[in-house]
């Protein structure tokens, strides 16, 4: 072989070389990609209901998914030592919002459209009150 071809031989390897190191399986990508759409989801989601007075509950919030709690909800009864009203996003269902008000072991569950559309309803909610009904 000439040293010509020789060359140009290395320098193809060299670039099949760093492509190769650089190439990123697609099911990982897929899977970054659900990441920063989930993140982002999430954060337009925190700031909107913490801007309603709801606190993200560090307590409660891990890999396995995300908790706000609605403190108000309390109404400071000093009686009550369980949690507030709460929503709950789970890591692997991002696609519905669970919701368990203040003295009540019934859950709730909502597309994130549909509880934006009850946020009012749910924060007027005090222990003690009816439990709000909502369409299904």
């Amino acid at each position: 072989m000439s040293r010509r071809t020789e060359a140009k031989k290395n320098r193809r390897n060299k670039r099949r070389a760093t492509r190769d190191a650089n190439w990123v399986p697609q099911e990982v990508l897929d899977d970054l990609t659900d990441e920063v759409e989930l993140a982002d989801v999430l954060e337009a989601f925190d700031e909107l209901v913490t801007q309603r007075g709801w606190t993200f509950d560090e307590e409660n919030s891990d890999e396995r998914g995300v908790a706000w709690v609605y403190e108000p909800s309390s109404d400071n009864s000093d009686d009550y030592e369980g949690h507030p009203t709460t929503i709950w996003i789970h890591e692997t269902e991002p696609d519905w919002i669970y919701l368990v008000f203040i003295g009540s072991r019934e859950g709730y569950q909502f597309e994130p459209d549909a509880i934006l559309e009850h946020l009012d309803a749910i924060e007027a909610y005090r222990m003690g009150d009816p439990l709000p009904e909502f369409d299904s």
